[in-house]
């Protein structure tokens, strides 16, 4: 009788051992699945966030050179500063919009270079006159 259950026994133990073992490895490749999905999501949110962040450049871009509407320009300028603080924008994503608005601040709305001064200048020394494009009346006020 001994005998009879040495059989049930290691038939019992060895369907745990089988088990077990089917068990962690469905539970490490279920796991690894998941991380993988994980990743991807991360990714894909991540480019579609950098696809969005450059519509917005490109629109910001179109919006600075607008010359029907000054509202427009400076909405724009608006939206570039905030891209150019932006967590979803690269170190050299960043440093091209700050580019565009220095180079955007040297430039009037005929798109000519305007001198911002020379190295060293005190603000207090600057005046500033505004061109109203009437040149008849400044003469007359000479």
């Amino acid at each position: 009788m001994t005998g009879e259950w040495w059989g049930g026994i290691l038939a019992f133990i060895g369907a745990a051992i089988g088990s077990g073992a089917t068990f962690y490895a469905a539970r490490r490749d279920t796991l690894a699945q998941s991380d993988a999905a994980a990743r991807d999501l991360t990714q894909r949110e991540r480019a579609g966030a950098r696809e969005e962040w450059g519509r917005r450049f490109t629109a910001a871009l179109a919006d600075i050179n607008a010359q029907d509407s000054f509202r427009r320009r400076e909405l724009g300028r608006v939206v570039l500063v905030e891209l150019a603080t932006s967590d979803l924008a690269t170190t050299e994503e960043r440093d091209l919009a700050d580019s565009v608005l220095v180079a955007d601040a040297r430039l009037d709305l005929e798109r000519d270079e305007v001198a911002l001064g020379r190295p060293g200048m005190v603000v207090d020394d600057v005046d500033v006159v505004e061109d109203d494009g009437d040149a008849a009346s400044e003469r007359s006020r000479s």
